[in-house]
């Protein structure tokens, strides 16, 4: 199951304006009060805190019960982030859950609790949200405000994905840097624009920075998030055209589960630990997970240990068979192909070497730069020999 978040802007009047306002000063309060308490006890314990500190919350900050419990409930999950112990939340967002949040699908509303009753709020709608709305009965959101001063809501969802089977083929995902992506057909998702986009705003980050003046802190405060925005973009882009040929071939798609990569990775140098800091996997293995639960495509995660290392025809694994970042070459039966295309088969045979047969008609497929159809694959392979 994959959990949504469908963002919609809220058409709000004035005076609905000033009790959402009113109510994120108070929450925000109450959050940094929570967390101040949870720091006195070194504790990030939900339960303890509550026992502490809910009771005065509510006098001190004029809370419903359960805007208070939501506060101490975000506090919690600050204070088990190690980097951001000592942060303060600021009166921008509020967490809501089924009492003091509904959906109302009849005129396209939303009910909110605030430190001055309940709002009943318009939001705007297009037909994306209204397809994702539709015949839902969400039961939590959060609700924030943006520096130009719009307000909007993000109604959270579920949506059941359905289960792998044996049935249906594989389209492995092989995620890294020089390639954001490589699947198993050979198809490359290059990472040179996103390199090219990234130098560009690091020069103009550092040139600003040098120069300190107040103009230099406007304009970087301008271009703060256009980074992360572009690479959101791409990765919305990569992911839908994963997701759309899955679901025209009839194939699940398959991902190595990354989690903790960036504490096991050792970067040689300055450079490559500012590439990976910035390398949004995370991201992008979010978007295809949710766009394959919207479309009805099988999504799994496997274990990515020795996929970059292992010979997908014959299954020898050796270290020495991955030459560098871009070649393979099998040191059991000669196989030499792009690695992250041999990486991707990997991993749409979910890992282990179990049906060789597939692997091979696979690997030869790639290498002779055809796919299913018969058209030509993006992929450029090198010259490829599979050994007897």
């Amino acid at each position: 199951m994959q959990t949504l978040t469908v963002k919609c802007k809220l058409v709000l009047s004035k005076e609905q304006r000033e009790a959402l306002d009113t109510t994120m000063r108070a929450f925000a309060a109450a959050c940094n009060d929570a967390i101040a308490v949870g720091r006195r006890l070194n504790t990030t314990s939900n339960i303890r805190i509550h026992r502490v500190c809910y009771s005065d919350l509510r006098a001190r900050h004029g809370l419903t019960a359960n805007l208070a419990v939501r506060a101490i409930a975000r506090a919690a999950s600050i204070l088990k982030i190690k980097e951001r112990r000592n942060s303060t939340v600021r009166p921008t967002s509020i967490d809501y859950d089924a009492r003091i949040f509904s959906f109302r699908e009849a005129d396209w509303t939303v009910s909110l609790s605030t430190v001055q009753g309940r709002i009943r709020v318009p939001i705007a709608v297009g037909a994306y949200q209204k397809r994702l709305l539709s015949s839902r009965k969400p039961t939590s959101a959060v609700v924030w405000k943006t520096r130009q001063g719009d307000y909007y809501i993000g109604i959270h969802i579920n949506v059941e994905t359905p289960p792998p089977e044996d049935e249906h083929g594989w389209i492995g995902v092989d995620l890294g840097i020089a390639s954001i992506a490589t699947l198993s057909d050979g198809t490359v998702f290059s990472g040179d624009q996103i390199e090219r986009v990234r130098a560009r705003y690091e020069r103009t980050r550092r040139s600003l920075q040098r120069k300190g003046t107040r103009g230099a802190k406007r304009v970087l405060k301008r271009l703060s998030g256009r980074e992360r925005r572009f690479q959101q973009s791409i990765n919305h882009t990569i992911s839908r055209r994963i997701v759309d040929r899955a679901a025209a071939e009839g194939k699940g798609v398959r991902l190595e589960d990354l989690s903790g990569i960036r504490k096991r990775v050792r970067a040689r140098n300055k450079s490559q630990r500012r590439r990976i800091h910035r390398w949004a996997f995370h991201d992008l293995r979010t978007k295809i997970a949710y766009k394959c639960a919207l479309a009805g495509v099988p999504f799994e995660l496997i274990d990515p240990r020795y996929t970059s290392q292992r010979c997908p025809v014959c299954g020898h694994v050796e270290k020495a068979n991955r030459k560098s970042q871009s070649e393979f070459v099998c040191r059991l039966c000669g196989l030499e192909a792009n690695a992250d295309v041999v990486g991707a088969i990997n991993i749409a045979l979910g890992g282990v070497v179990n049906r060789p047969e597939v692997a091979l008609a696979s690997v030869l497929t790639v290498l002779h730069g055809q796919n299913r159809n018969g058209s030509k694959s993006s992929y450029k392979p090198m010259t490829s020999v599979v050994g007897s």
